[in-house]
């Protein structure tokens, strides 16, 4: 499926009603809020049929230490491991950990601001 153009992810804000503030990358986030980037990374998912598997962001994971708040099964058998954050929030020293340890076995792992980055890592 094709993924959102920037014109598609600025009607998305609109929508929402969302501030745009802006990551690192320049790319408006909606809101600002981490919540309102994880609720429209699980909107692209369910747009384009994908599996997201996701816990509740009001408390800490009872996992995996540093596990991503992503893990996403996609088409063709591609797996993603993302993790969300602001513009300012940077990822604990074992999550940043986990991604860099995924991405050493092969696996696409990485740390997005913006649904823009979530679209670079997913569509390459």
């Amino acid at each position: 499926m094709p993924s959102m153009t920037q014109a598609q992810v600025a009607a998305y804000e609109a929508r929402r009603g969302a501030k745009a503030s802006h990551g690192q990358s320049g790319q408006a986030i909606p809101d600002g809020k981490e919540a309102s980037l994880h609720g429209a990374i699980l909107d692209e998912c369910t747009r384009r049929g994908w599996i997201a598997l996701h816990g509740s962001m009001a408390h800490r994971a009872h996992r995996t230490i540093g596990e991503p708040d992503f893990i996403i099964l996609a088409d063709q058998g591609r797996t993603f491991a993302i993790e969300a954050k602001t513009r300012t929030t940077k990822p604990t020293t074992q999550q940043a950990a986990l991604i860099a340890w995924a991405r050493k076995l092969g696996h696409t792992a990485a740390v997005v601001r913006s649904v823009v980055e979530f679209l670079e890592v997913c569509d390459g």
